[in-house]
């Protein structure tokens, strides 16, 4: 049985210099106007650079963030913290830092649910996690760190914890789900419903029990990439798990959503700038679509947005428009929709992809950005970024110093998946 330990490392790097830059518009359509949504709001007050972002909404929609922080110079990183921060259940913000010491390398991940907080973190090749159970106000170590590479993390709605986890061996992969016998017990069962893979890729998807359009779907899913697709184990229980195989393509980042009454998993192929899309009821065999995306832009893995109201689906994803020198970029964050009869019809999100992009002015534009992490309770999405700058001055200041010299930030947003799906009277 494992104790109370397991988690998903991320690495955060702070810069010793803080180089500001200004933020260029992007050209857009005249409907851009149509685009602003809630102001978004920088996470965090210390300085350094952002590394392992992770966000989970709790039973009120309030989103509580974790990420690692670091200081960087000369691509050497030091003086790390983890930080976590949120809103309690009487809506006051709270920020604590739960480790700090020398950085390594990895993410983190979050999950909340009837006021408790999990944070796991991969700090020195072990996972450890934190844990609140009033909301974020105060914290505790759970204690006896675990050999890991990556995890992820659930809270089940009788409050049982579920930790995933993958360990390697060589070049090999070896995935462990274990699960709370009784809420917050800190004795786990144990299980290995997947073969070992050599592909650290993994994702965790949680039924909402919000929307009623998902019942008939599992209560946890969790996918681990392989050679040439991607394998899953799906639970009604959260103990008893049953495998099932996706052939699609090796790949290189993975997101799970739902689309009405089917599971959807969107994946980016590794080493080619193509998506795959493949849905299910998990009753029946997976339909695969691939996608392929244009070069000038990266389109990212990011689970899909469906409002059944008006029958939308939609896909937020990072615009990075190269018109700095020496291959810099600004970023900002885009939409695509096409309708749920759509969903399969690979030109009708590739005439999404087509240019000129329309940004969505919710966004505040940086020198680089990257991949937005968007989590879903209800019609609510909440959407957050890390943007990272460098002097703007590039050509007129020490190429090391505007090079090596970073510093980022994170920040979030709140928007109706409805106001999404209707924009631009759509």
């Amino acid at each position: 049985m494992i104790r109370r330990g397991l988690v998903l490392l991320m690495l955060l790097v702070c810069c010793r210099a803080p180089a500001a830059t200004t933020a260029q518009t992007p050209t857009s359509t005249p409907s851009a106007a149509a685009w602003a949504f809630d102001t978004p709001r920088t996470l965090g007050r210390d300085s350094g650079v952002i590394r392992g972002l992770a966000v989970a909404l709790d039973d009120h929609g309030y989103a509580h963030t974790s990420y690692l922080r670091a200081s960087e110079f000369m691509a050497e990183a030091s003086h790390s913290a983890l930080i976590v921060q949120g809103v309690t259940q009487a809506g006051d913000r709270y920020e604590r830092r739960l480790w700090q010491g020398e950085p390594s390398a990895g993410p983190t991940a979050i999950t909340a649910r009837s006021g408790r907080i999990i944070v796991a973190a991969t700090l020195a090749g072990t996972v450890r996690l934190w844990e609140s159970r009033d909301n974020g106000v105060t914290w505790n170590d759970m204690a006896i760190p675990v050999a890991a590479s990556v995890a992820q993390l659930a809270i089940l709605s009788d409050g049982r914890a579920v930790l995933v986890l993958l360990t390697r061996t060589g070049m090999q992969f070896h995935l462990t789900i274990a699960t709370e016998t009784s809420a917050g017990s800190g004795t786990w069962q144990q299980a290995n419903p997947l073969s070992t893979s050599p592909s650290a890729v993994l994702a965790v998807w949680q039924r909402d029990d919000v929307r009623t359009d998902q019942t008939g779907l599992p209560l946890l899913v969790v996918a681990q990439g392989k050679a040439g697709g991607i394998q899953l184990a799906i639970t009604q229980n959260g103990t008893r798990w049953q495998p099932q195989t996706i052939a699609s393509a090796t790949p290189h980042a993975l997101a799970l959503s739902a689309v009405g009454d089917r599971m959807v998993v969107v994946h980016e192929q590794y080493g080619v700038r193509v998506l795959w899309l493949a849905s299910s009821t998990v009753h029946e065999d997976w339909q695969v679509t691939r996608l392929a995306t244009p070069s000038s832009v990266i389109v990212e893995a990011n689970p899909l947005l469906h409002d059944p109201q008006t029958d939308m689906v939609l896909l937020l994803t990072t615009c990075r428009f190269p018109d700095r020198p020496f291959g810099s970029y600004r970023a900002q964050l885009c939409l695509s929709r096409v309708r749920v009869d759509e969903l399969h019809q690979a030109s009708a999100w590739e005439r999404q992809w087509a240019e000129p992009w329309t940004p969505i002015a919710m966004a505040q534009p940086h020198t680089a950005q990257a991949g937005a992490v968007v989590v879903t309770h209800g019609m609510q999405a909440h959407v957050a970024w890390v943007g990272q700058f460098i002097p703007s001055d590039f050509l007129h200041i020490n190429a090391t110093q505007a090079g090596f010299v970073t510093t980022s930030e994170a920040m979030a947003t709140t928007v109706r998946i409805p106001a999404l799906a209707r924009l631009d009277g759509s």
